[in-house]
Formats: structure tokens, sequence, C-alpha cells
């Protein structure tokens, strides 16, 4: 008898603390972080080829939702002879970070289950040409016509 109600309260508790992997929509940890490095690629794809701009839009479309992709675009990509291309840069906005996909990066649950939130915080590094200061990474993730999406990327000085 008490071994039943044992495995009875550990069911409720289980069930109560939302499983083992916190999720949203059955989205686990692994799953959000090949999502995100997913979209990475995709957005340093662009650089690689002359292309027109619906088919660098149509290309951002598998891992970012519309309002994104366009102020991708608007910000990033130029007209160059034979159509569009992005040029990458160590501070070009929108672009995912170079997370280190390890338990550095946090993943955030929204309490609907709507949104995830993909942060890191990187350390200060005064080394090398390029410089910054402690700062917090974050990639903002929600479904769009049923996939999980890139809806949001800030860079700010705290979480």
């Amino acid at each position: 008898m008490s071994k039943y109600l044992v495995a009875c309260l550990a069911s409720v508790l289980l069930f109560l603390s939302g499983g083992l992997t916190a999720s949203a929509e059955g989205l686990h940890r692994e799953e959000v972080l090949s999502l995100v490095h997913d979209a990475m690629e995709n957005q340093g794809s662009i650089s690689e080829e002359v292309r027109s701009k619906e088919a660098i839009e149509g290309q951002l479309d598998k891992h970012f939702t519309g309002d994104f992709i366009e102020k991708f675009v608007q910000a990033n990509v130029v007209k160059v002879e034979g159509g569009y291309t992005a040029f990458g840069s160590d501070f070009a906005p929108y672009y995912i970070p170079f997370f280190s996909y390890d338990k550095n990066t946090e993943i955030v649950y929204g309490k609907s289950g709507d949104v995830i939130y993909v942060q890191e915080e990187f350390q200060d590094n005064g080394d090398g040409p390029v410089s910054m200061e402690k700062h917090v990474e974050t990639v903002t993730l929600k479904k769009e016509n049923g996939a999980w999406k890139v809806t949001d990327v800030k860079y700010e000085n705290r979480k």
C-alpha cells in the first residue's frame, strides 16, 4: 500500500512540475537549441551567393517570422551586381548570437507556452580588435503558422 501511495504522489508531483524537462508544447531543450542553431546557419548562408530579395526572404521563412524577416532584410541585405546579399559583421543587427549551446545557454519558457527565450551572458572581452562589455544576448521564439520561429534578437547589458 505504501509503495502505491509513494508512486501516486511522485506521479502527481511530476505532473505538476511539467515533467523532467520544461517545455513549451513539447519543444525540449535540445530541440530549441537545434532550431536556434539551424536559424543561425540559415542567416549565414545568405552571404554565400547573390540572389533575388524574394529568394532571400523565402529562405529565411523556414526559421523566422515575417516581421523579423522584414527587419533583418532592411538592416542587413544590400543590393549588389546581379541581385542581393548580406555582408557579415561582428555587430550586424538581428543576427543570431554565437551561443555556446552548453550549460551557459539558458532557455526560459513563457508561462503561457507561446514564447521561448534563449539567452546567454557573454563576459567582458577586452582582447583583440573587437571588444565588448559584459552583456546578454537573447533570441525569442514564437509560434507562427504552427511552427516555432525566431521573432526577435536582442543585445542587452543585463538579463
